[in-house]
């Protein structure tokens, strides 16, 4: 599903943010990446999805070689691809149920066929009474949740999520973690960066963490939770 070759990527004048990524995904796996802030966590997502290019090295994503991807396709790549910010990105003038379809309004999804694909969506993730509602007035976790919904309105074969519970309290972490496996369990490849441990020894999924642009480990989720018990 991911396949990463020697990849770097570096600014000019700084050093390098990711150094010789090699990293293999399948298809319908659920990793973690960890690490310290300013580890390349984020960049390593940006890279998938086309929001920063590598500055050498071959990524494969479902076959295909984004490093050499043009510009116009992106766009396409971004079809199969949910991304999840940390920071939310929901549009405040518009309505949770408009927020959702935004991404099937913009391809020209029917309007009948796209209201469905987002009712369903909002009752996967428990907000469909919330559907007339604005952003603003929601709950921090509300609020993650119409973005997971947003990001998985395409039917994606992968979702990146960038510290997807940065900003929440215990209880909500871990619900929008459970509503993340329950899309792991779906189907759907899942890729989440956090640097939360807790998080790690709850799921035990694979853990790869980081340290200053390199892979310093790639484990099991239940050899990482031994390790981290320690």
């Amino acid at each position: 599903m991911i396949q990463m070759f020697h990849v770097y990527k570096a600014y000019p004048g700084d050093p390098p943010v990711l150094s010789d990524i090699n990293l293999h995904v399948e298809k319908g796996e659920f990793i973690f990446l960890t690490g310290p802030s300013g580890a390349g966590k984020t960049t390593l997502l940006k890279l998938l999805f086309c929001g920063e290019k590598a500055t050498k090295g071959q990524i494969l994503v479902g076959g295909r070689n984004i490093a050499r991807i043009r510009e116009s396709a992106i766009p396409y790549l971004r079809r199969n691809i949910g991304v999840v910010f940390q920071d939310f990105k929901l549009l405040p003038q518009r309505t949770v149920e408009d927020n959702v379809a935004f991404t099937l309004d913009v391809l020209g999804r029917p309007r009948a066929e796209a209201r469905e694909k987002v009712h369903r969506m909002l009752k996967l993730v428990g907000l469909e009474h919330k559907a007339s509602s604005y952003p603003l007035r929601l709950s921090g976790g509300e609020q993650q949740r119409v973005v997971i919904a947003r990001a998985l309105v395409n039917d994606p074969t992968i979702l990146l999520a960038d510290e997807p519970t940065g900003n929440l309290d215990p209880a909500l972490t871990v619900e929008i973690m459970d509503l993340l496996n329950q899309v792991n369990i779906r189907g759907t490849t899942v890729l989440v960066a956090t640097h939360d441990s807790t998080l790690l020894a709850r799921y035990q999924k694979r853990t790869v963490r980081l340290e200053r642009g390199f892979i310093v480990s790639d484990e099991d989720g239940v050899k990482a939770a031994r390790r981290m018990a320690v």
